[in-house]
């Protein structure tokens, strides 16, 4: 397969994957662990998408597998790309002009910008599920002209940014850059070191994992892991103490690739429930080298824990998308999942370099 080519299916399994994590996660993203989540769903937990299922006072029935906020930010992160390519303009100004278009169907507001977003004319795409509080907060900060102000290390960051992955790997970014302008694009909204370096970490291994002359298996996935670990250190040497902790947890995540005890258990008693981003990021990975050879098996470990299930689920499909391709996927996940066409489009055109060739 051509390497083009190659990326371009990489591309779709990323970017489907996600929304699949998504999708599977979110009904059971506020169940507090995973013996309820069984309680509910049966013996493995929930292993099939739920579409029909009450959350947060939403009723949903509509024969359809709803994603999250995760995903529509993430569409639009890739939007923002795509439109930097084609009008030669700087990238991060445009994703922060995404976030605040996306800000403005959550709310209701109308935000002064030049931008016009395709996406914000699409009513699933700006539905309220479950938007971040530290998202609206920060957005609503820089829609009122001020700068924000947390120290918010949130996964609000990293579920969104692995199309940054995905464009670096198609247009010739070096790893780094990769790396900085995903970290920059999370810190529009989560200032603290923990979200950029998670951030920088996720998109630095899609990039990797689409690109790889090799197939990508557990041992190849451990180097790429231990090279992005050896890039931020570099990268963000001012960061201290940070970085060292942000390591020790993906490292241990990675130690956990073999270990005796029940995924779900791993994940509620040495990882964390994935709220914070460094915990999504460890979560997913865990997941992805744990079931490497099988996205639906990756997919319900990712999910089936005591915590932010669909962060976990999105990060851990756009990792295992970016592996084994679109068509690991298989119809019983992208045959019902809302606007995967859509999800289609983007991916092919992240990786598109002349964008007449559309016409």
């Amino acid at each position: 397969m051509k390497l083009k080519e190659n990326i371009m299916n990489k591309s779709r399994g990323s970017l489907v994957g996600g929304a699949v994590g998504d999708a599977l996660g979110y009904p059971v993203e506020f169940i507090s662990s995973f013996e309820k989540i069984r309680t509910r769903y049966g013996g493995e937990g929930i292993a099939r998408y739920d579409k029909n299922y009450h959350f947060v006072g939403e009723s949903h029935s509509c024969g359809e597998a709803l994603f999250s906020d995760d995903t529509q930010m993430t569409l639009y992160t890739a939007e923002a790309l795509i439109e930097a390519y084609r009008s030669g303009t700087e990238v991060l100004p445009l994703i922060s002009d995404a976030y605040l278009a996306w800000f403005g169907g959550q709310t209701g507001r109308k935000v002064k910008t030049a931008y016009r977003s395709e996406l914000a004319g699409i009513v699933e795409l700006n539905q309220q599920r479950a938007p971040g509080i530290t998202c609206l907060t920060a957005l609503g900060d820089i829609a009122d002209g001020r700068e924000p102000h947390n120290d918010s290390k949130g996964c609000g960051g990293v579920m969104r940014v692995a199309p940054v992955g995905i464009f670096g790997a198609a247009h010739g970014w070096s790893t780094e850059t990769t790396g900085l302008v995903a970290g920059q694009a999370a810190m529009i909204t989560h200032l603290h070191p923990m979200s950029t370096l998670s951030s920088s970490a996720l998109a630095m291994i899609v990039q990797q994992c689409l690109l790889s002359d090799h197939v990508v298996d557990s041992s190849r996935l451990k180097a790429i892991i231990d090279d992005t670990l050896g890039r931020l250190s570099q990268m963000y040497g001012g960061y201290g103490s940070v970085v060292d902790k942000f390591k020790h947890l993906v490292t241990l995540a990675v130690s956990l690739e073999d270990s005796p005890l029940p995924d779900w258990e791993i994940i509620e008693k040495r990882l964390g429930g994935g709220w914070v981003a460094e915990e999504t990021l460890a979560i997913a990975l865990f997941s992805v080298l744990r079931h490497i050879d099988d996205f639906k098996r990756c997919m319900i470990c990712s999910v089936n824990h005591g915590g932010d299930s669909d962060s976990t689920g999105a990060v851990a499909g756009n990792i295992i998308g970016a592996i084994l391709g679109s068509e690991a996927i298989g119809e019983e996940f992208t045959g019902s999942l809302q606007l995967h066409d859509l999800i289609v489009k983007f991916a092919d055109e992240l990786t598109l370099s002349d964008y007449d060739d559309r016409k």
